[in-house]
């Protein structure tokens, strides 16, 4: 771990106006690989964060003209993932408690036990490094799922997410709606605005299905101007009341209209491909019948292509 540390170049800045504990602490850790920098002042302690890249403070509760409390607020404000040990020789649970809400990641009392300050240490950055890690994985998982324009599931995800509530419905005797939304005649746009343009719709279409869908409606682009909604434990005639008010504001806002088609389960089908080509035939006899409409999938749209 001292290691690690070394060869990351970690920075600690100290701030301690007692010239004696700045020196030790200075040299203790030095001796570990790590770069630090010291204040003796609140006033210099800010100087030092905003010019500098620390990775963690160490702050002396009791300092002149700026308490350690007042100091970490101000950093906290500057650079909030900025990690700060608290130290002081007068130490109180309600010091701690303090510092901890103002967010200090930990509090040390005077006098200091180099081999526990350096262990809090390397606590921390190991705290912060598998945060990072965690945050690393949980954004490429986040994009192997979602449509990189719009922010909305992927064909990918939204297979596997139809499956699992195909499932969950049956098992319970539940209606789903799906709903397959296109944009008309979005080759035109393009040809006409551009695809940056098109893009811009795009991404702004996505924006009124979020904000007129509830938080359990599942949002997905099937590819290219395509899009799937999916209603749970919905029926035809609720989801027809989304998908009339998407239709409205999507036409008097973005300048462009969609047709969508509606199928549900278990009323046309128990099968969850079979549900999504449903809706498709559903949408695309609302295209061959006039476009900027809802189409409720029929047995007489099976023949419609």
């Amino acid at each position: 771990m001292t290691e690690l540390i070394a060869h990351k170049k970690t920075r600690i800045l100290i701030v301690d106006d007692e010239q004696e504990t700045l020196d030790l602490i200075t040299e203790y850790l030095q001796g570990k690989g790590l770069e630090i920098e010291s204040a003796t002042t609140g006033e210099e302690g800010i100087r030092q964060v905003e010019l500098n890249g620390h990775d963690i403070a160490i702050i002396d509760l009791h300092l002149p003209g700026m308490t350690g409390s007042e100091l970490l607020k101000v950093i906290k404000n500057i650079r909030p993932h900025l990690q700060v040990i608290m130290i002081t020789g007068y130490g109180t649970i309600r010091d701690a408690v303090e510092c901890m809400k103002l967010g200090a990641s930990d509090f040390i009392t005077k006098p200091i036990l180099l081999d526990h300050l350096h262990l809090t240490i390397k606590r921390i950055l190991e705290e912060q490094r598998l945060k990072e890690e965690a945050d690393l994985a949980g954004y490429y998982r986040n994009l192997s799922r979602t449509d990189e324009l719009t922010g909305l599931y992927n064909f990918r995800h939204l297979i596997s997410v139809l499956k699992t509530e195909v499932k969950r419905h049956l098992r319970y005797g539940r209606t789903l709606t799906l709903a397959m939304i296109d944009i008309d005649d979005f080759k035109k746009y393009n040809d006409a605005k551009g695809h940056e343009e098109g893009n811009e719709v795009i991404m702004r279409l996505a924006h009124v299905f979020r904000h007129n869908t509830r938080n359990c409606d599942i949002l997905a682009r099937y590819g290219g101007e395509e899009f799937v909604i999916l209603f749970p434990e919905t029926s035809i005639d609720e989801s027809m009341i989304v998908s009339q008010r998407i239709c409205s504001t999507v036409e008097s806002s973005l300048g462009v209209s969609v047709t969508i088609g509606l199928a549900s389960l278990p009323r046309d089908t128990t099968d969850h491909n079979d549900l999504l080509r449903l809706a498709d035939l559903a949408m695309y006899w609302g295209k061959m019948h006039g476009k900027n409409q809802i189409a409720v999938y029929g047995e007489s749209m099976a023949t419609c292509r």
